[in-house]
This record gives C-alpha cells, sequence and structure tokens, in this order.
C-alpha cells in the first residue's frame, strides 16, 4: 500500500505535467493556428468602425493607398490578410534569426489577439496597418545584413522603399532614424552604407521629378485633420485606455526582460536592440503626432508581441500560462465590449 507520501507525490507530479502541458499549448503552434481563426471570425462578423484612424492621407507629394475609393468588404479583406501576414512574418523572421531563443509562435499569437480586443483598427485597411508589414519587411531585409561587408545593397534598397513609402504617407519618416540605428547594430555602418543610405532616400524623389510623374507643385507639407474633436468622450476615453494599457505592458515586459536580453550573444543583442528602438521610438511619435497616434498603434503592437515571447519563454515556471490566459481574456473582453454593447 502507498504510503500518502508517495500518493501525494504522484498527485503533484500529475498536475505539474499538466500544468506544463498547457503552458506548451499556449506557446505552440496549435494555439497560434485556432488564434487566427478566431481572429477572422470575430473581425467578420464586427462591424465597421466609424472611428476616423488617421488625422492625415497623404505624403511628402502623394495620397495614401487607404484614402483611395475602395469597398468596406474589400478593406476589411485586405486588413486581416495584411495583419495575418505580419503574424506569419514574425514567426518567419525568428527562424531565420531567433531573436526569441526559443521555439515560439508566441508573438504571433499575440499580435493577432491585439487585433481582436482592437476591431476599429482591424476591420479596416489603413497606414497602420500597411506601416506595420513594412516595419517586418525592412526588418528582414536589415537583418539579413549583419556584418555582412558587401551589404550596401540592403542599405541603398531599403531606403529606396523607406522613401517610396514617405512619399504617400509621412508617418514613415520616423523609421529613417530607426533603420540607420538598426544598421548600426547590425556592424556595418561604414563609409559606403552612408553613401548608400543617401542615394537611397535621394533616388525615388530624383526619378519622379525628373521624369515628369510628380512636379514641383505636388510637394506639400502634410495637411493634419484633428481627430480627436470628433470623436465622442467614450470613443476618447477608450482610445486612451487602450493604448495606455499597451505602453505600459509593453515597458513592464521590457523590465522583466532586459536584464536577460543583455547577456544575449552580440548578434542576438543587435536583433532586440532594434525592436527597442522601434518601440521607444514608436511611443516618442505617438506622443508627438497624437493626431495619427493608431496609425503608430499596430507596429508598438508588434513590439509588444515580441517583449511577451520573451517574458513567455524566459520564464520556465509550469503555470507561466495563466498570466498569459489573462491577457486572452482582456483581449476577447475587449471585443465583446465594443461589438456588443
Amino acid at each position: 500500500m502507498l504510503s500518502p507520501f508517495v500518493l501525494t507525490f504522484n498527485l503533484c507530479r500529475k498536475r505539474v505535467f499538466r500544468a506544463e502541458e498547457i503552458s506548451k499549448f499556449f506557446n505552440g503552434r496549435q494555439f497560434f493556428i485556432l488564434t487566427a481563426v478566431l481572429f477572422v471570425v470575430l473581425l467578420w462578423i464586427a462591424p465597421s468602425s466609424d472611428v476616423v484612424l488617421q488625422g492625415s492621407s497623404s505624403g511628402v507629394c502623394a495620397s495614401s493607398v487607404p484614402s483611395f475609393s475602395m469597398s468596406p468588404t474589400l478593406s476589411r479583406i485586405l486588413s486581416v490578410l495584411a495583419m495575418v501576414g505580419v503574424s506569419v512574418l514574425l514567426t518567419i523572421l525568428n527562424k531565420g534569426y531567433s531573436y526569441v531563443r526559443d521555439v515560439t509562435y508566441t508573438f504571433s499569437s499575440t499580435f493577432l489577439l491585439l487585433g481582436i480586443a482592437n476591431p476599429m483598427i482591424s476591420t479596416q485597411l489603413y497606414d497602420g496597418t500597411l506601416l506595420s508589414v513594412v516595419v517586418l519587411l525592412l526588418a528582414s531585409i536589415m537583418f539579413g545584413a549583419y556584418q555582412d561587408g558587401a551589404a550596401q545593397r540592403k542599405v541603398y534598397i531599403t531606403f529606396v522603399l523607406l522613401a517610396v513609402c514617405t512619399m504617400f504617407h509621412y508617418s514613415y519618416v520616423y523609421l529613417i532614424p530607426i533603420m540607420i540605428f538598426g544598421f548600426v547594430q547590425m556592424r556595418i555602418m561604414g563609409l559606403k552604407s552612408v553613401l548608400a543610405m543617401i542615394f537611397g532616400l535621394a533616388t525615388p524623389y530624383w526619378i519622379a521629378t525628373g521624369t515628369g510623374m510628380i512636379s514641383l507643385a505636388d510637394y506639400k507639407a502634410p495637411h493634419i485633420v484633428d481627430i480627436w474633436s470628433g470623436l465622442s468622450f467614450e470613443q476618447s476615453t477608450f482610445i486612451i485606455t487602450v493604448i495606455a494599457f499597451t505602453v505600459l505592458l509593453s515597458l513592464v515586459l521590457f523590465g522583466m526582460n532586459v536584464l536577460k536580453l543583455i547577456s544575449y550573444k552580440m548578434q542576438t543583442r543587435s536583433y532586440n536592440g532594434f525592436f527597442i528602438a522601434l518601440m521607444l521610438f514608436t511611443m516618442i511619435a505617438m506622443a508627438v503626432d497624437y493626431n495619427n497616434v493608431l496609425v503608430y498603434l499596430p507596429v508598438l503592437n508588434i513590439c509588444l508581441s515580441v517583449q511577451m515571447a520573451h517574458a513567455y519563454t524566459l520564464k520556465k515556471q509550469s503555470r507561466r500560462f495563466i498570466p498569459y490566459l489573462l491577457f486572452v481574456i482582456v483581449c476577447v473582453a475587449s471585443f465583446v465590449w465594443q461589438v456588443f454593447y
């Protein structure tokens, strides 16, 4: 007959094993797939938001793509596809460069959960959605240039793409210092790379103006619309609450992760240094350009998702899924409150 101590030990071991299995589930591909399906279903049934998402719809010399006439259905489909694409890109980047030192899908699931929590930015295609896609595409080019002595082509292509984007919406301008910092982190910013950066920024404007596609009269200062004056008190309060929660949670998770991140090898620190700089610059941009605060929110969601993945994988406790489960509940509750109340 087994003693009470043995029975208690076996029971505790089974519970720990069960908790660990649950933690692995939230960290794995199955939960990401379930989250993606839930994201598509909920965003399809959610009503279109009447909240003005951006205070400007133009860039240095052209109008932004979302400002073109587009049916609400097509806008919703493209928005959902773009956000799912961002979540997949996060996983692909980590498989290629291991900025989170574990096999995880937590950042992908987290990004989609944040999209569920904020249906107002997920049910229509706007410049914030495109900005988040561009950020990860540029990051993929930049990460591939790490300590590459012949990386000038990648620097040139990166800043050409960035310059083209600034033509259509000026919010991309804030990415220029971030990408410069990122390439410094990649240990490749010599004289040739600096020249490649300068020529990359100048080339699209040079070609567009020189060929007559854009006249000098088309260059204009951004026209800013005060989005806050068109919102009700409840809408403004909710937007401020969402942004404050996202900023606070990002900083808290970063504070929890930073000591471990600085202990990584140089290459991994460089990749994470880019995401940290992106997070801090995005917060500053949101404070300065407050009329376009929702344009920057998807990028901040990316940064929060990366920090969430670090926090989840660095903590090896068997019950680490409990705080994450609370986060999932908060995101779904936010969706239910906005859509049904």
